[in-house]
């Protein structure tokens, strides 16, 4: 489960006997170097963060139902919804159509949002319209897309991440979680009679049910499409709680990581060319290995993560994406995180199956960085250009820029103090979560 905050059964199983191995030292890819700007602190539990427009206003998500703007180094409430927020329910997901820039598309203003009912815990997609003010949305423009059951009395593995694949202007791709509790209890992971475990693809731009209360269509393309005893609004399953995931804006590849449940954590990749039906294996697999104690060998159809982690390394693993930024050390490279832990990671985005060996870790210079030290990370996002924003639940976002090369040796210097300082402040953080 993604922890908002730390549970105490998760800080003993992660802080136990066996604490992270965290190194004092960071790899250095070259002669690559990083920086970190603050962008905006002061935020409420953000989970998201994004700039629709060069130029505009950085949107930033918080847990508690608040869309606010940062621009000019003012921030402002952009949108207040009612959302449930226990747990790890809340406003979970953010998602600007590609055509709302253009007036001339039926996308013009509209963006959508993933919440949890306050009054049922339902998950909801809607979409809104900014107004004529670029930082004020119109409440008003409200427009219920879907909404699918969760189980009742179960707060975790909500997912709720939003998004467009480029190119592609009516489908939208929602990651919804297995629903909750340890182990998948009801096997809704692979059950495509579910909306829950599973990616999902609609068309925004049709409309396939008389009710008014449903505003979508399900993409005749889709893996499951008029497959009796299925969802057609499945595109891929076998998720547990994917968080934070993204599309390669250069190549389309849609990049899934899946936070795992005692042993590993995962990322898994489908391909620009996928036609779907992917099964990403849970609750039989939990990353590459059998689910311990409910699971069993790779079933046929059902498909390795592309790189898997253990707990000497995190505890619940945070999506972030491949750095298309030009000019950024990253470029080409898939920039990972892990919100126990607060370790980033990048490995080399060629599709091609990694381990931890591949890795560069970033953790001690970006910590190091001016934006200042990081804590635990919720989200990463992207701007309209490319450029990469770290969210820390703690309050603040700060944007990953590229360090001038004479920064180097003081980076260095600093970044096993910040190590020591960023771990034992984690800590201390998350210990005091869990007994709130």
């Amino acid at each position: 489960m993604h922890r908002f905050p730390l549970k105490a059964a998760g800080l003993a199983l992660l802080f136990g006997a066996a604490p992270f191995a965290l190194p004092f030292a960071v790899p250095f890819a070259g002669a690559a170097t990083l920086d970190t700007v603050l962008v905006a602190s002061g935020f409420n539990a953000p989970l998201y963060a994004t700039s629709p427009l060069a130029g505009g206003p950085i949107f930033v998500v918080e847990k508690g139902g608040l869309i606010k703007t940062v621009q000019g180094g003012s921030v402002s409430t952009f949108l207040s919804l009612s959302v449930s927020t226990a747990g790890e329910q809340g406003l979970l997901g953010l998602a600007f159509d590609p055509g709302y820039a253009n007036p001339a598309s039926a996308g013009y203003r509209r963006f959508f949002v993933s919440t949890i009912d306050a009054s049922n815990q339902d998950s909801v997609i809607s979409s809104y319209r900014t107004s004529d003010n670029p930082l004020v949305a119109d409440a008003a423009s409200r427009v219920e897309i879907m909404r699918f059951d969760q189980p009742n009395g179960l707060t975790n593995h909500k997912a709720g991440w939003l998004g467009f694949k480029p190119g592609d202007a009516d489908h939208l791709y929602i990651a919804s979680g297995d629903g909750g509790g340890g182990y998948d209890p009801s096997s809704n992971g692979q059950n495509t009679n579910t909306l829950l475990g599973k990616m999902l693809r609609i068309d925004i731009n049709g409309d396939d049910f008389a009710s008014p209360d449903i505003n979508y269509a399900i993409p005749a393309d889709n893996p499951f499409a008029g497959v009796a005893g299925s969802r057609g609004e499945i595109f891929a399953y076998g998720l547990r709680n994917p968080w934070r995931n993204s599309f390669d804006r250069l190549t389309g590849d849609l990049w899934i990581a899946d936070v795992g449940q005692s042993a590993r954590e995962e990322v898994n990749l489908l391909l620009d060319s996928s036609a779907g039906g992917e099964n990403f294996g849970w609750r039989v697999r939990e990353g590459d290995i059998a689910t311990p104690g409910v699971g069993g060998p790779l079933q046929p159809g059902m498909d390795d993560p592309l790189l898997v982690y253990t707990r000497s390394f995190g505890g619940s693993i945070t999506g972030g994406y491949v750095v298309r930024e030009v000019g950024s050390p990253l470029y080409g490279q898939y920039l990972f995180g892990d919100f126990v832990s607060g370790r980033i990671w990048s490995v080399l985005a060629d599709g091609n199956p990694k381990t931890m060996a591949d890795a560069t870790e970033w953790t001690a210079m970006l910590d190091a960085g001016a934006g200042g030290v990081l804590g635990n990370i919720a989200s990463f996002g992207e701007g309209a250009g490319g450029e990469i924003y770290i969210v820390d639940f703690g309050g603040k976002v700060v944007q990953v820029v590229p360090e001038p090369a004479p920064a180097l040796l003081l980076a260095m210097g600093l970044a096993g103090l910040a190590w020591r300082r960023s771990a034992a402040a984690r800590r201390e953080k998350a210990e005091a979560a869990a007994l709130g």
